[in-house]
């Protein structure tokens, strides 16, 4: 098995992934995502840097996802703070909503906050 290196036994199921060749070999429940370790035998996978990929994680290699609505980023237009995106429309206060693109704002927790708002949470 490509993933914990034990011998596959001729009476097992394999699992062969195209994109891999033909020469790597694993057991279903190795065939996992690289990145989160979901089981991937009854899943599209994706094949990159030589391991495989669930698709979200996938996609979040090639793009960033907004942490506003969880859906991958495809414009290059968007709001990044502290290694986390937004679109633009999704750049706003958690608490009253107002677009915050070009005002000031904190970030507590992954969560926007527009100057009033967070200090009302004092």
């Amino acid at each position: 098995c490509d993933t914990c290196q034990q011998a596959l036994p001729g009476d097992c199921p394999v699992v062969y992934a195209d994109r891999a060749g033909y020469s790597r070999q694993w057991h279903p429940a190795c065939f996992v995502c690289c990145r989160c370790a979901e089981p991937l035998v009854d899943l599209i996978y994706f094949w990159k840097s030589g391991a495989a990929w669930c698709g979200r994680h996938y996609c979040e290699s090639l793009r960033p996802r907004c942490a506003g609505c969880d859906e991958i980023i495809f414009s290059e237009d968007y709001q990044q703070v502290e290694g986390l995106a937004w679109h633009n429309k999704h750049f706003a206060c958690l608490e009253c909503e107002t677009l915050l693109l070009g005002k000031p704002f904190t970030l507590a927790k992954a969560s926007l906050l527009c100057t009033t708002c967070s200090q009302s949470r004092v």
